[in-house]
């Protein structure tokens, strides 16, 4: 398996095409849908995936959470980067921007 590739600061992570959030009829939780499967979401998991519009940034996404749960932003960085490295390995986030100047 390849090491997770990093994220540019300036990337605008966007939730793939073929993925959608939705509310699990069953448990009442946010789950993302996607043709092979679902993910289930913590609260944490939907905060991000909410973000993740194509419009943000990973630096904006990481400074939103920062203050919404009160921690440092480079304290959550790596983690978010590590959420949004695993969306991607399933084809479920796509990046806008980059690599652009």
């Amino acid at each position: 398996m390849m090491a997770p590739q990093t994220i540019p600061a300036d990337a605008r992570p966007k939730i793939s095409a073929r993925a959608r959030v939705q509310t699990d009829k069953v448990t009442g939780k946010p789950v993302l849908l996607y043709p092979e499967g679902l993910l289930k979401l913590n609260h944490t998991g939907h905060a991000i995936v909410l973000l993740c519009n194509g419009e943000a940034t990973l630096a904006d996404i990481v400074v939103h959470l920062a203050e919404r749960y009160q921690v440092p932003a480079p304290e959550i960085c790596s983690q978010v980067t590590d959420y949004l490295n695993r969306l991607r390995a399933l084809n479920l986030l796509e990046l806008i921007g980059e690599g652009e100047p």
